[in-house]
């Protein structure tokens, strides 16, 4: 059945029962819900290139993040697919995932999806403190929302956790169980998560009386790989400092879960119990960390729904709502998973 058969079955405008379709505001929610009641009852479908022609929309959000050659998705970006697709569908929207190189093609890359207005809205992720793609969404004017901030753009929306938070329950659970010398395993310092967490740990080690020299601050790629790496480079280090009045670092902090399983490789490779000679944390309650051996205590981000919220809050963009919607925010709680990675500091530092 056409558009204009389904309107005539309804009593009402061909415009009217588009704009009812199309989820447009303008048309009463009981007006909504009758033609969609009565589209689904027959199985009516747009044309996909005439729905395009007709109102100018893909039907398509278009979920974006940046990678470095070499490294690759994991479970965290695809548990926020997930949520965003789960909101949006109702909604008759497609949310695409689009990995973007960084370096010099990222922003021609972005440029060229913006300019074949392939999709009507954009989600951002894995923010940087100044981010060039967060600028050039803004000045070609398509509705945006990123997750995670930014400190030197423009206002502008965005779903966060509370990452300062999960940072200082992390440093308190830590030196709670006696640990003075906790080493950060961070993301890379442009990064505005990695930057964010940093600072929840230095104000952690303040209230806590713990000496931040004695508390080393690393930065890496958010990957098993680099946890290994920079892990295996403190072990070493803490070979080296034996007999050293501050003592050893005796527990690892570490920005993702990938990086903390990478940390605890590192510490069985030199024969250490993981847990017992040195505590391991991470981030993000991965099934993957679930499963380690021994499990890996965690934060947990409801990083679903945090996918929830962002579509959310573009789909008021999307359907006109307010100017404030292109600025509306949402900082997600966090919460703290103990598993068997943690434990008791082995020893007590010389004072």
């Amino acid at each position: 059945m056409s558009i204009s058969s389904l309107a005539e079955s309804l009593g009402l405008s061909i415009s009217t029962v588009s704009r009812a379709l199309n989820g447009y505001t303008d048309v009463s929610a009981r007006t909504r819900e009758r033609v969609e009641v009565a589209a689904k009852a027959i199985g009516y479908q747009p044309h996909p290139v005439a729905h395009r022609l007709a109102t100018g929309r893909t039907g398509a959000i278009a979920l974006v993040s940046s990678l470095r050659s070499g490294n690759y998705l994991d479970a965290t970006f695809s548990a926020l697919l997930a949520g965003v697709s789960e909101a949006l569908r109702p909604r008759g929207y497609f949310a695409l995932s689009l990995v973007l190189p960084t370096g010099d093609d990222e922003l021609p890359e972005l440029e060229r999806l913006l300019a074949g207005r392939l999709v009507d809205g954009v989600i951002l992720a894995r923010t940087r403190i100044e981010d060039p793609r967060v600028s050039l969404l803004q000045q070609r004017g398509l509705p945006f929302i990123t997750h995670g901030r930014t400190q030197g753009n423009a206002p502008h929306a965005w779903v966060d956790a509370d990452n300062v938070r999960a940072f200082f329950l992390a440093t308190e659970r830590l030196a709670g169980l006696g640990h003075r010398r906790i080493a950060l395993i961070n993301g890379q310092p442009q990064m505005t998560f990695a930057v964010l967490r940093e600072q929840g740990f230095a104000s952690a080690m303040h209230a806590f009386g713990l000496d931040p020299a004695a508390c080393p601050v690393r930065h890496g790629e958010p990957t098993a790989a680099d946890g290994l790496r920079i892990a295996s480079e403190l072990i070493a280090e803490n070979h080296a400092r034996q007999g050293h009045a501050a003592g050893p670092v005796t527990a690892m902090l570490c920005a993702t879960d990938a990086m903390a399983l990478g940390a605890m490789a590192a510490i069985r490779a030199a024969g250490l119990v993981v847990g017992r000679a040195i505590s391991v944390m991470g981030y993000g309650n991965s099934e993957a960390g679930l499963y380690a051996e021994p499990p890996l205590s965690t934060i947990d981000h409801a990083l679903v729904e945090n996918g929830h919220h962002l579509a959310q809050l573009l789909l008021e963009q999307l359907q006109g709502g307010a100017p404030a919607a292109s600025h509306r925010s949402h900082l997600a709680a966090v919460s703290l998973i103990v598993r068997q990675s943690d434990g008791p500091c082995p020893h007590t530092p010389s004072p």
